[in-house]
């Protein structure tokens, strides 16, 4: 879903259509590699019946039949003059002189971003038999929301959610359980701490349950709803032994989820001010790290349509957990001023201080944004300068920013690197944003209604501006 947001995004950016369509009877196009027979029976004729016949095409069930058709499908684009991105071999792209035109593919389901999708539509339907070819309304899940006219006058078109999907999966666990779920305006008590709860183990009923509201609440995450990952994140740690407490904070997730099921990402391609967090230009990085310069490969495809500013909002909670003493990493990834990418979860080495944590998030959001970078460069979009991280501790800025810094505690040395190497080759940038303004606090532990709601309103439950 990562792609497809950006294929979105790209679509919005560059004043593309989309279209979709499925593959009809999709297995059956590949010829299967396995040695697979059967033993004829009489509706195949006198001449046939009872001799062995081998399998020359694909079946629905056989191991590899989803490989043969991928097969299949990647000749067939690469006839149309499309071809695989580097990062995701799922996404293609196709150079139409002027600007590039995008192709998703998640086995028989297809997205087309194009001036003209039904052209491609046509060049496929000579080789596939296409259902469903139209608009996009729901996909993998989620909603493709059309925005309205007051949307419009702000030049914003498209949203994603998972509202239908939010609202199939909370009446099915409310009849499992015989119950409503309780309205909450978050999805988890401030304070709470699941690894210490000592209630009761569940039954074995319940912790089936349990684990299918957790597989729901993941794959809402992934349709767009950050708002709980963190609340998610922390309780599938119990899937294989939950205790009854456990079961009420996930039920409390899906509870919040029924009173806020509209939360959506909207696409929006307008520029974030970057000029609020000022970075001053250290001339002196080569002193400190003289080989350091951004790898880009030279044979990417040219850029071509506007540049893409690129931001990144970086947290921890400095050992949160009270059993491990492990931190937690929010990461919150912005195209423009659009969300495309989110992390929370646990850090996998216990740090002794607050610096130590925000500093390992640091390195793991440095990770991050050279991915994406590489990513948005083999589609052949060109970056607005280095992407702008930002973080709320000030230790952690200064000391990775500014070249004459000092490291002063050693076992943290890789982190401290990674990260000032990448601002030395301009990759990135690092500044300071308080922390009532990092949305990033959202995704590393439960939060007041109050702070929870000013951080997720401004990216998920956003309203149109009313002019006067």
């Amino acid at each position: 879903m990562d792609t497809i947001r950006i294929g979105f995004f790209l679509g919005e950016l560059y004043g593309l259509s989309c279209c979709a369509c499925d593959i009809g009877n999709a297995f059956l196009y590949g010829k299967t590699k396995e040695k697979v027979y059967i033993t004829a029976g009489p509706e195949f004729g006198a001449t046939l019946c009872g001799k062995n016949l081998i399998i020359n095409k694909s079946l629905y069930g056989l191991k590899t039949s989803a490989a043969r058709f991928h097969e299949h499908l990647a000749e067939s684009l690469s006839r149309l003059g499309f071809v695989k991105i580097r990062h995701d071999h799922e996404l293609w792209m196709i150079d139409r002189t002027s600007h590039y035109e995008y192709l998703a593919t998640y086995v028989d389901d297809i997205l087309i971003w194009s001036k003209d999708p039904m052209r491609v539509i046509k060049s496929l339907e000579k080789t596939y038999l296409l259902k469903n070819v139209g608009i996009p309304e729901y996909y993998l899940g989620g909603n493709v929301e059309i925005l309205g006219d007051a949307w419009k006058n702000q030049c914003l078109g498209l949203g994603l959610s998972a509202r239908t999907y939010i609202q199939n999966v909370i009446p099915k666990f409310e009849s499992l359980f015989g119950k409503e779920f309780k309205p909450n305006k978050t999805p988890m008590s401030e304070g709470y701490h699941p690894e210490v709860d000592d209630t009761p183990l569940c039954a074995p009923d319940d912790s089936a349950r349990y684990r299918s509201m957790i597989g729901c609440c993941i794959w809402i995450i992934v349709l767009g709803r950050f708002d709980i990952a963190y609340a998610t994140s922390a309780m599938s740690r119990f899937n294989m032994a939950p205790r009854e407490g456990h079961l009420k904070a996930v039920k409390r997730i899906l509870g919040y989820l029924k009173t806020f099921p509209k939360g959506r990402v909207i696409i929006d391609t307008s520029y974030p001010n970057h000029s609020e967090y000022p970075v001053e230009d250290h001339p002196n990085w080569k002193d400190f790290y003289p080989d350091a310069e951004e790898e880009i490969p030279k044979d990417l495809p040219m850029s071509k349509g506007p540049k893409v500013r690129m931001t990144v909002y970086v947290d921890a909670d400095h050992a949160h957990d009270l059993v491990t003493r492990r931190s937690i990493t929010g990461i919150l990834v912005m195209l423009n001023n659009t969300p495309i990418r989110w992390v929370s979860k646990r850090q996998k080495t216990v740090e002794t201080s607050t610096y130590g944590s925000e500093l390992v998030a640091a390195r793991i959001a440095t990770e991050l944004i050279i991915e994406i970078r590489f990513m948005l460069r083999s589609l052949g979009i060109e970056l607005e300068g280095p992407t702008l991280m930002l973080g709320d501790n000030m230790s952690v800025v200064l000391n990775t920013s500014v070249p004459s810094s000092v490291l002063k505690k050693k076992h943290n040395a890789i982190a401290y690197h990674r990260v000032r190497e990448a601002i030395a080759a301009k990759v990135m940038k690092f500044a300071y944003v308080k922390s009532e303004d990092n949305v990033s606090d959202i995704l590393t532990k439960p939060l007041s209604n109050e702070r929870f709601h000013h951080l997720a309103k401004k990216w998920l439950f956003r309203v149109t501006e009313i002019k006067k």
